[in-house]
């Protein structure tokens, strides 16, 4: 019997390749950050505690009504991710290494946004994520957010999701208007202004033939680690992972922003994790504007992932 596990990350993350299989999600801490306009956001596990063997003893922070019809009764746990590292232990396995979606020649419309954009598999080609080195040109993270210092994670990083095995690609857009949009990042030193579809969501899927896949939540600074038991079977476990912003009553100049405007700020928040921070430091604009988007949109800026490289 086989497990099968999708996690979608949303909010902002940084997605950490080396190259030679190893992988992680950084999800950043805005509070750290020198410098940093951005409100806190709040890095989050949902999960369907049908999907769970133990949901009594998993530990969630909190139970919220979910979807209706779902075996648990419609209950959804959310575990508080800050200060804590994730990792998806497969019984039976080490990890045979993180894969990276790319579409193959012809086979993907980008930079373009995909010619069936409400189609899933359409947006699989991890080129619609940005990617700081062809931002910028150089797109390797400052090392020492990979190195937990004593008693904690480095600034700048709220949590980390390990992946040493599966497959990560882009995902569907969580909001239908961004679908068949281009964005454009300026002209930066030598290089020219670079136009792309984005996508604001990185999917990770795995299918283990094992009994046994235990995601354990496990604080750097010490105290228990968590363990979420999936159960196997047919049904595919689907999960979130999220770094979205805490709402903040008293943070009047956010609601004076438009949709483009906030996203463009919230990318700003990358280049403070690269190693060497650039002067110039592009910003993410629509190309084609759309006046109907709202100012202080209740369902918050739309916020792209970015590609790094450890090496």
């Amino acid at each position: 019997m086989g497990i099968g596990l999708s996690i979608a990350f949303s909010g902002l993350c940084a997605l950490v390749t080396d190259g030679t299989g190893g992988g992680q999600v950084v999800l950043v801490d805005t509070r750290s950050l020198s410098g940093s306009a951005l409100p806190a956001h709040a890095p989050m596990l949902v999960v369907d505690l049908a999907s769970l063997v133990n949901p009594e003893v998993s530990g969630p922070d909190r139970i919220v009504a979910g979807w209706p019809g779902s075996a648990s009764g419609g209950r959804v746990g959310l575990w508080d991710l800050t200060g804590s590292e994730v990792r998806i232990r497969v019984q039976g396995t080490d990890g045979s290494g993180l894969r990276v979606f790319s579409g193959a020649d012809g086979t993907s419309s980008w930079p373009e946004p995909p010619r069936r954009a409400e189609d899933p598999s359409s947006w699989r080609d991890i080129r619609y994520v940005a990617d700081m080195a062809s931002i910028v040109g150089d797109g390797q993270i400052d090392p020492e957010l990979l190195a937990n210092r004593a008693g904690g994670l480095p600034y700048g990083v709220a949590a980390r999701v390990y992946l040493d095995d599966g497959l990560i690609e882009a995902g569907l857009p969580s909001r239908e208007e961004y679908r068949d949009d281009v964005f454009e990042f300026a002209r930066s030193g030598d290089r020219a202004a670079l136009r792309q579809a984005l996508t604001d969501t990185l999917l990770w899927s795995l299918q283990a033939q094992t009994d046994a896949v235990v995601i354990e939540v496990a604080p750097v600074s010490g105290g228990p680690v968590r363990r979420l038991v999936l159960k196997p079977g047919e049904a595919s476990h689907r999960l979130l992972i999220g770094n979205l912003p805490v709402h903040d009553a008293t943070a009047h100049a956010q609601h004076a922003l438009s949709d483009e405007e906030a996203a463009a700020l919230h990318f700003g928040a990358y280049y403070m994790l690269l190693r060497r921070k650039p002067d110039a430091r592009p910003l993410p604009r629509l190309l084609v504007p759309d006046e109907r988007r709202s100012t202080g949109s209740m369902s918050g800026p739309f916020c792209p992932p970015a590609r790094f490289q450890s090496n």
